[in-house]
């Protein structure tokens, strides 16, 4: 019998520099969001995409 698998991915997004990069774990998008805001102060969404 098949079944299919998604895994979840995250999608993190800067709204004010090319900053764009998709994650596997919710805890390394939400540290690479706090990171870059921390060090730029830029506005950065994370998203969970599936």
């Amino acid at each position: 019998m098949y079944s299919s698998f998604e895994a979840e991915r995250y999608h993190v997004v800067c709204r004010e520099c090319p900053l764009e990069r998709l994650c596997d774990a919710s805890t390394d998008a939400e540290a690479l969001g706090r990171d870059h805001v921390a060090d730029t102060g830029h506005r950065v969404a994370v998203e969970r995409i599936a």
